[in-house]
């Protein structure tokens, strides 16, 4: 039967190339969104097997963010959550590797000391950070590259290991290589160094991370020990987190825990990936719906020019369900061959995406596989699809009368009831991609249009980085007050300032602590607010209005005392707004006066 069914498709080769194409197409570009999907969902730590078991151990505040955990709350917790089978955190970090006046940009990630061996990985030379090496403040001076950054710097050679590279004005020794699929914990950002935690107040001049219960720029992830569930895990977690709260109130009063699915993280772009992707993945089965449609019509014009010869068959002894099968049987090989088209076109797509170099200002890199399941998903779509498409013709011819078929010849390919319904679920499915896309169009459009709250249009952005420079406390400062003064020459810059973190950056703002003058305390729990640090300007430069107030002074105002600005929601929440102005803010041992009010 399929002897005979390749037979026939080989006497309509113009048909069976414009089927197999378009369903090659439709389950390509199916395929390909479902291996991201995948990806993300069961492969969420490119290179880790069984990675989709691991969670995301998240502090959140009673405001419903997700403020990142803190160094001495990781290790708070460690001993409280049995549940978890090794608690491991890490931290992105850009770091200047090589000497004053030659360094380059590289992305690391900082770690506790157990995070290789809870992702049960093997180095590919050398060996891994270990808690030994994050055992005391300060930490070993040891670093593992990628396998990709060992091929590029050191050409692959084992004689790395043991070599030192200067990072951030640090001498860091080279002490393991990772295997080429691991990139990191980020999905979709590629890292090339990884460096011990511990090695923080080294790396940054003055950074009080490791002691400093409201730095909270870790995030933190388990996997659960056998016999745990995720309920009793979730147990611990709040259970220890009241207790912290009850220990240190200022820093984790107003703070809870969560455990999610490492693929739902809060932090990294998870989250709106998988919500497009599905959208994307449903529109796709749609278009394939669509193509499926037109491939029947096509099939059951096909079809009608086949009365005599399935009469024939039938005259000379075949049943009805004889010729049902060779009809499933050519449209199921027309499917199949679309599948391994799509296939082809998915393989390319998924290459297409891995090889793409990192661009932009973070180091994205996708990982993205066309494995056993993505290929079980094409096969089924294809088998699905000629089975969807070639049941109509099947069941047209099974039914015919042969002494009709033989008198009447071959009949003409007028239209009937099943391929006019066909023509209209086509045009239905077409349509309704059409509404949908427009939606997704219009979508795209009002958010352009959306008035952020800041100024969009003339605004740059740059960055500097004085790890590894900074002599003295007074550096920093001095050196930011000569940039800003030396910009403001510049004839076509209108305005400058400079923030620690911009509007929608994906690093989030930090969450800080503080008492208000004349606020009553009624708990021991401390209000919290999300912060930046800005200049004088900042304001001005964004295009962000000051209600009330005034700017901040500017920097080489020694006589200034500490000031704050507020926004309009913060004066509704906490304060009168005609007494905002002059009131006082604490923020650890520092008073802030308020200097001014600016719209959200």
């Amino acid at each position: 039967m399929i002897r005979h069914a390749l037979r026939t498709i080989g006497r309509m080769p113009g048909l069976a190339a414009v089927v197999i194409l378009s369903l090659g197409v439709g389950i390509g570009v199916n395929t390909t969104v479902f291996s991201w999907i995948q990806a993300m969902l069961l492969h969420p730590i490119p290179g880790v097997a069984g990675s989709s078991g691991f969670y995301n151990i998240e502090p959140k505040s009673d405001t419903g963010t997700y403020p990142g955990m803190s160094w001495t709350e990781y290790q708070d917790l460690k001993p409280r959550l049995q549940s978890i089978e090794e608690l491991v955190v890490t931290r992105m970090a850009p770091l200047n590797v090589g000497a004053s006046g030659r360094t380059e940009r590289t992305y690391a990630q900082l770690v506790s000391g157990n995070l290789f061996s809870a992702l049960r990985l093997q180095p590919v030379a050398g060996r891994f950070i270990t808690p030994t090496d994050t055992a005391r403040p300060g930490g070993e001076p040891v670093v593992v590259i990628s396998h990709d950054y060992w091929q590029t710097h050191f050409g692959g050679s084992p004689s790395a290991i043991g070599q030192t590279i200067r990072v951030n004005d640090l001498e860091l020794t080279i002490v393991g290589v990772a295997p080429a699929t691991f990139q990191g914990t980020i999905l979709a950002l590629q890292f090339d160094l990884w460096v011990p935690a511990t090695l923080a107040p080294a790396l940054f001049a003055g950074s009080t991370e490791l002691t400093d219960r409201n730095q909270r720029g870790y995030s933190a992830l388990g996997r659960l020990r056998d016999g745990a569930d995720e309920a009793r895990a979730t147990g611990e977690f709040v259970s220890a987190m009241r207790e912290l709260a009850g220990s240190f109130p200022e820093s984790n009063g107003r703070i809870s825990g969560e455990l999610m699915p490492y693929w739902s993280a809060p932090r990294g772009p998870q989250r709106m990936f998988i919500t497009a992707l599905a959208v994307l993945q449903g529109l796709m089965l749609l278009v394939l719906l669509a193509v499926c449609g037109n491939t029947a019509n096509l099939v059951l014009a096909r079809a009608s020019s086949r009365y005599k010869e399935v009469g024939v068959r039938l005259a000379l002894g075949a049943g009805p369900g004889n010729v049902m099968r060779l009809m499933l049987t050519e449209n199921l090989i027309l499917g199949i061959s679309g599948a391994i088209v799509g296939i082809l076109i998915a393989w390319w797509g998924t290459e297409a995406l891995r090889s793409m170099p990192p661009y932009g200002a973070f180091p994205v890199r996708f990982q993205t596989n066309l494995d056993a399941l993505g290929l079980a998903f094409a096969a089924v779509l294809g088998i699905g699809s000629g089975l969807l498409f070639g049941a109509a013709p099947a069941l047209q011819l099974g039914r015919i009368d042969p002494q009709q078929a033989l008198r009447s010849g071959s009949k003409s390919a007028g239209r009937s009831v099943v391929r006019d319904s066909l023509m209209a679920l086509q045009c239905g499915l077409a349509l309704l991609v059409l509404v949908v896309a427009g939606l997704f169009f219009q979508s795209f459009v009002e958010t352009k249009d959306t008035d952020p709250g800041f100024r969009v249009e003339g605004l740059l952005l740059a960055t500097y980085d004085l790890s590894g420079t900074v002599t003295n406390d007074e550096y920093p400062r001095q050196f930011a007050s000569d940039l800003l003064d030396k910009l403001h020459r510049v004839p076509s810059v209108q305005s400058v300032a400079l923030a620690n973190s911009m509007p929608l950056d994906i690093h989030g703002l930090p969450l800080r602590g503080f008492t208000l003058e004349g606020r009553a305390q009624t708990t021991a729990q401390q209000e919290s607010a999300l912060s930046n640090i800005v200049s004088p300007g900042y304001f001005k430069t964004m295009g962000i209005a000051i209600v009330a107030g005034d700017d901040f002074a500017e920097m080489t105002d020694r006589s200034a005392p500490p000031q704050v600005i507020v926004n309009e929601e913060f004066v509704r929440r906490y304060i009168a707004p005609a007494d905002a102005i002059g009131r006082r803010v604490k923020n650890g041992d520092t008073n802030y006066t308020i200097a001014g009010v600016v719209r959200n």
